[in-house]
């Protein structure tokens, strides 16, 4: 998966990827940042205990930091126009918005304000949406002359579509809402649009600060239903990049510090995507590999290897839970908890799946 960080200059965007990939503080990022994280799995580190594995391989999922916008003032956008080409390579957005107080980090609004913030960027990503949209338009208009009559009719009654979801987006009508019939969804397609892009939103607070629920009411509104979102001080998670994780988590115990942390992060954005982690496991390997929620066996085999999906004899599955109950695999086949499954099973979080294949 590949996710892209936006927000408003300083945010807090560049802290929230240094936290993620261990990377060193600097004023000014002139490129584009792309990092691969490692996401936590209790279930990995279960399963790689029982199995005493020499080798543990968590999934990965990859984050882009864009490169720092110099225009720091009330023009600022929470992404640069010369970027709406690449967002659309994303599977998802972390969004960034700013809640901790800084008169030395002046806010590009002039002042810092959560409601304004997240009102500026629903404007903003219904305007990229609308520019997407007339870009397919404006490709599938100049592919007219090399079609038949019939692909040109057909092609016709889909810039119309395409054009009802650009007003419905302008509009202000949700994607999720029922207002969408099947034919604009099928005429987006799984083009990338802000409005149906999976989304987690992080309020970066300071350190000791915890927002009202009173003022999370009144933004609630202005996020996606679909979208999730989460308190975390990520200035003072920047600070504690250079300590290994035992003494980060002792001083953010002796911090006191009652938000979210990195692994609500993980959990919360494996969530928004529909994503879940199966394991593969064994003496010499544990694995955890990220799949969409309700992939079957053999598309989760494929994400091992195109190979194993293509020579798919049966899945042997069985859920970490029962797993733990026994202190081998052999008691557990016993008892007929490893389940021969053929290629439509469903793959479930936590399932342990040893893949049968020929080619």
């Amino acid at each position: 998966m590949n996710f892209l960080i936006m927000g408003l200059p300083k945010s807090g965007k560049s802290a929230l990827f240094n936290t993620l990939t261990k990377s060193a503080r600097q004023d000014i990022y002139p490129d584009v940042r792309v990092g691969t994280v490692k996401v936590p799995d209790k279930n990995l580190d279960q399963v790689s205990k029982w199995h005493e594995t020499e080798k543990i391989v968590n999934g990965e999922i990859d984050i882009t930091d864009p490169a720092t916008n110099l225009n720091f003032d009330a023009s600022s956008d929470f992404i640069e126009k010369k970027y709406l080409q690449e967002i659309q390579k994303y599977d998802g957005v972390i969004l960034v918005i700013r809640s901790f107080k800084n008169d030395s980090v002046p806010h590009p609004y002039g002042k810092v304000g959560l409601e304004n913030d997240l009102e500026q960027f629903t404007i903003e990503s219904r305007l990229i949406d609308v520019q997407i949209i007339e870009k397919r338009i404006e490709n599938i208009e100049k592919s007219f002359k090399s079609l038949s009559k019939q692909e040109r009719e057909v092609n016709e009654k889909n810039i119309q579509t395409l054009k009802e979801v650009s007003k419905l987006i302008e509009q202000g009508e949700p994607y999720s809402s029922e207002i969408y019939t099947q034919a604009h969804k099928a005429a987006i397609g799984s083009s990338f649009l802000l409005s149906k892009s999976p989304m987690m939103v992080i309020i970066n607070t300071d350190e000791n600060q915890s927002i009202p629920q009173s003022e999370l009411d009144k933004i609630k509104p202005l996020i996606r239903k679909d979208s999730l979102l989460i308190q975390m001080p990520l200035g003072f998670e920047e600070d504690l990049i250079t300590l290994n994780d035992h003494d980060a988590e002792e001083f953010r115990n002796a911090s006191e510090i009652d938000l979210n942390d990195f692994d609500s992060f993980f959990k919360n954005l494996l969530k928004v995507s529909n994503s879940i982690c199966f394991l593969t496991a064994g003496k010499k390997e544990c694995r955890s590999w990220i799949i969409k929620e309700g992939s079957s066996a053999v598309e989760a085999a494929g994400k091992i290897h195109s190979d194993i999906a293509r020579g798919f004899v049966r899945a042997e599955v069985i859920n970490i839970e029962n797993l733990l109950k026994f202190r081998t695999e052999k008691e557990a086949k016993d008892k007929g908890l490893i389940k021969g499954e053929g290629k439509s099973y469903i793959i479930k979080s936590g399932d342990v799946v040893n893949f049968l294949f020929s080619v």
